[in-house]
């Protein structure tokens, strides 16, 4: 009678998400944290979080994450409010 021979295989994937921002642009004051803080895209909070863009948009109607608008109407959000 021959013997079954049974291997497992695991692999870890990790994946790095880096933002590279101008100077001046990254910290923005936040009147939620009463600090000032890094400042996101929708976009660029979408893919820190894992999730989609609108998930991020509905957050912000739910008072969940803060931000502000720009002067040229521009949606940043608090990354300190992201990673809570």
């Amino acid at each position: 009678m021959a013997k079954k021979r049974r291997s497992e295989t695991i692999i870890e994937m990790h994946e790095v998400l880096m933002i590279r921002r101008t100077a001046g642009r990254s910290l923005s004051w936040c009147a939620e944290c009463a600090a000032e803080v890094g400042m996101l895209t929708p976009e660029e909070a979408a893919a820190i979080a894992g999730v989609s863009a609108r998930s991020i948009y509905r957050r912000i109607e739910a008072g969940q994450l803060h931000f502000v608008e720009t002067p040229d109407g521009r949606l940043l959000l608090c990354f300190r409010s992201l990673v809570r």
